[in-house]
């Protein structure tokens, strides 16, 4: 098996944020790990589009993309704004197939704000980016409520956005309602759904379901995810009375849960590969503790033709290979007596699982949580073995999921070669050939002047702020490209 080794360069010049993956495939990823929170850049690239607020603000959205386990990343400009105009930081709400939903929410006088939910398409034909109408004038969506979204495409351009909401009467009981955005008819519906013959034990878990994600089952089935109790699955939203379902887990012992100080994004996760729903659970060895003395990850899977989860695989940490080429990524975590990596002295934070019918796990972790480095390990539960390990800057403390599995990238369709929105481009493009050949020469001497002060003297916190902020590694691989411009 060929292991991956260290490279912080993005694929391409669609990256000058994302993080470094050490993946050596090339070309643009089919999936990636998409960081929920925009960065603010007016960079622009192959996958940049534009729209507008209701209120007729310009707003301009970009992908920069790497292959998992690398973090990837996307970015809002608003021409006529700055920063402190938003309230807070565009946030991805979810994504399935050529689709993303996100919203902006930005700051009006009175001490108000405005949220505008955006769709992006990747496909098919050219990127695009719609505003969502709201469905009445005083449609109003929290943070929290925000995760009762849901995207269900269709097998053309279209697609419905459907917002699931529970309503309690006065009398104590309570039904659910769903508002359905149809692309097509450009218009909103509200239907009630039908909680068909379930029994008192579910009715009671779906009236305290709380959703963290959201996946499509099948082709025609929307599922929202509460970690802690299971999947509440909306049968046909287009329909005149959709029916509600719900899916438990295969696991009965109790999860570890905010009692602890946790929640259960930080021990379990659920994909969904067409018919095929995946789930892991993580149990750690000793319950207050998320390192040192170990853990054991499982997986089910269940098709939904089988009624039932099947098991799928476990492994326990201690059993997990790591190639002696990652021991310069994580020396502090080499154990003194075998002279080899123990990822049980990593603090494990969050699993994901991959988007495809395979066996990878990708495991958010730090060594330190007051470092501002964390690390996605990619491990291949089938050979118990590490393939794959990325940085990407954190903040201090836990970490949340701060990134979600998405499949929009392969569904663009991106030129291969020069990006011509590209900086680098513009910059070198309105230089004559003398002066374009000193800047290309200053750029090596600097670059390599940069890496080679990296290797013996950039601290991880260094890595971390140039991962974040500084697209050097893109300049460097684009520097031929740019002498070619010079003599166009």
């Amino acid at each position: 098996m060929a292991l991956s080794t260290v490279l912080f360069h993005p694929i391409n010049l669609m990256e000058p944020y994302a993080a470094g993956s050490t993946s050596r495939r090339s070309g643009s990823p089919d999936w990636v790990l998409l960081h929920r929170s925009a960065r603010f850049s007016d960079l622009q690239n192959s996958t940049t589009v534009k729209s507008k607020t209701r209120d007729g603000q310009a707003v301009e959205v970009s992908f920069w993309l790497v292959h998992p386990p690398g973090v990837s990343y996307f970015s809002v400009h608003c021409p006529c704004l700055n920063e402190d105009d938003f309230a807070s930081e565009p946030c991805v709400i979810c994504a399935e197939a050529a689709l993303v939903l996100f919203r902006v929410t930005l700051n009006i006088p009175g001490n108000w704000t405005s949220t505008h939910h955006f769709v992006y398409r990747a496909g098919p034909g050219e990127p695009a980016l719609h505003l969502l109408p709201d469905p009445n004038p005083n449609f109003a969506v929290s943070s929290a409520a925000a995760l009762e979204f849901g995207l269900l495409p269709f097998h053309d351009e279209h697609y419905a956005v459907v917002f699931l909401n529970r309503h309690f009467t006065k009398y104590g009981t309570w039904h659910f309602v769903v508002d359905l955005f149809s692309s097509k008819d450009q218009a909103w519906s509200t239907k009630l759904a039908f909680l068909g013959l379930l029994s008192d034990s579910v009715l009671e878990l779906l009236a305290s379901h709380v959703s963290c994600k959201q996946i499509v089952v099948g082709s025609s089935s929307l599922g929202w995810v509460d970690l802690l109790r299971g999947i509440l699955l909306l049968r046909n939203p287009s329909d005149k009375y959709p029916m509600i379902e719900y899916i438990s887990f295969p696991v009965s012992r109790p999860c570890i849960t905010v009692n602890e100080g946790y929640t259960a994004q930080r021990f379990r996760d659920v994909a969904c590969c067409h018919n095929l729903i995946k789930f892991v659970d993580i149990e750690f060895h000793d319950r207050g503790c998320s390192r040192d003395k170990g853990w054991k990850a499982s997986t089910w899977n269940m098709n939904i033709f089988w009624n039932e989860w099947r098991p799928r695989l476990t492994v326990e940490v201690a059993d997990i290979l790591v190639h002696p080429s990652y021991d310069a990524l994580l020396p502090e975590l080499r154990d003194h007596e075998t002279q080899k990596v123990d990822l049980r002295k990593l603090i494990t934070h969050t699993p994901t699982l991959s988007m495809y019918e395979d066996d990878f796990l990708y495991i958010t972790c730090k060594v330190n949580d007051e470092d501002h480095k964390a690390w996605v390990i990619a491990v291949d539960m089938k050979l118990e073995a590490v393939v794959a390990v990325a940085p990407f800057p954190a903040k201090q403390g836990n970490l949340m999921p701060v990134y979600y599995p998405c499949a929009f990238p392969k569904h663009l369709n991106i030129t291969p070669g020069l990006d011509v929105a590209n900086p680098v481009r513009k910059y070198f493009k309105g230089m004559d050939a003398a002066k374009c050949a000193l800047e290309i020469l200053w750029t090596q001497d600097w670059l390599r002047e940069l890496d080679e002060w990296l290797e013996f003297e950039g601290s991880c916190y260094t890595d971390c702020i140039l991962l974040d902020c500084c697209p050097v590694s893109s300049l460097r691989f684009n520097i031929q490209s740019g002498s070619r411009i010079c003599f166009l």
